[in-house]
């Protein structure tokens, strides 16, 4: 799983970016810019948007994925496959 750092560095080389022009783009020094792709500063949520309006992306691909929430209830999911055969019997279709 990748950092938000490791991601921010990612996405810098793959615009061709120095870090001499992200820090310039930051108003920070090189160092310090440095330090944000190495993980060892805290960001906070100005700095993320800041950094993905430099790399002309959404800031949302530098956060990391959360934990909970990010997917369908195994539930729901047999529910309404449960509805669609129903309808596709009531049909006529066939079901495998």
């Amino acid at each position: 799983m990748n950092s938000i750092g490791e991601k921010i560095r990612l996405k810098r080389l793959e615009k061709n970016f120095s870090q001499e022009n992200m820090a310039f783009e930051l108003d920070i020094s090189q160092a310090a810019y440095s330090k944000i792709e190495r993980a060892e500063t805290e960001l906070t949520i100005r700095r993320v948007f800041a950094i993905a309006e430099i790399l002309q992306i959404s800031p949302y691909e530098l956060m990391p994925k959360p934990k909970y929430g990010t997917g369908l209830a195994q539930a729901y999911i047999y529910k309404t496959l449960n509805k669609i055969r129903k309808v596709w019997n009531s049909k006529g279709g066939s079901s495998k």
